[in-house]
């Protein structure tokens, strides 16, 4: 087992679960049904609690909490482009700001069960008996948790948009008739450029055509 590697892992698995903590306050400050707002302040705590254990987890294996790893940064700015999009609610009702809000959660919940779930397969598989047995404690405390963060914004987040398509409440007619016949600027304008380089050549046959490997077979 390589020490510094994992160290670094746990680095970036802090960094998510401080995303995770900020998420769980901005989308708990603005929800208006009680039952999601409770919820959010829930995991919220647990998420404080998991962040806690992960530090306790560094010092215990010989690491700083404070350092950041490289990969940690890059968990740092994912997570504050889930807060971003968040910020980015221009136009949506209340009901799908919040729906947007459930969907960040169960994005950021994917990764934190992801982390959670890889300490588990290093608890089984590590040969220091110490590493083993500091792995085994904080996934033994914290991965029921995470499969209940997980299982339940995707369920929750399925309950809700099914809700909203089929009782609504539909978008006002001023919005559709703003999207459907307002000025629509050039698609170059709203669509990122193609992928153009690095790319195979496309295949130059129809796709109903044979290839020539059938037909030689076909002739043979």
């Amino acid at each position: 087992m390589q020490l510094p590697v994992l160290l670094d892992k746990l680095s970036e698995f802090l960094m998510v679960e401080q995303g995770g903590l900020e998420l769980y306050r901005v989308v708990a400050s603005r929800c208006t049904d009680p039952a999601l707002t409770q919820r959010y302040e829930a995991f919220g705590q647990e998420t404080a609690i998991h962040r806690q254990v992960l530090v306790n987890l560094i010092q215990r294996l010989g690491g700083d909490p404070n350092y950041v790893s490289p990969t940690a940064r890059l968990a740092q700015v994912k997570a504050a482009g889930l807060l971003q999009g968040d910020l980015v609610v221009d136009g949506l009702s209340q009901q799908e700001l919040e729906a947007n809000d459930l969907e960040n959660v169960l994005l950021a919940e994917t990764k934190d069960h992801a982390d959670w779930h890889l300490l588990q397969q290093l608890a089984q598989q590590v040969d220091d008996p110490t590493v083993k047995q500091a792995l085994q404690e904080v996934v033994d405390q914290v991965e029921d948790e995470e499969d209940t963060h997980l299982s339940w914004a995707r369920d929750t987040l399925s309950q809700l948009a099914l809700k909203l398509v089929t009782q609504g409440p539909a978008p006002a007619p001023e919005r559709w008739q703003q999207v459907l016949t307002g000025p629509v600027p050039p698609i170059e304008q709203i669509h990122p450029a193609p992928i153009e380089q690095g790319l195979l050549e496309p295949a130059r046959l129809s796709p109903w055509q044979e290839t020539p490997v059938v037909r030689a077979l076909r002739s043979g």
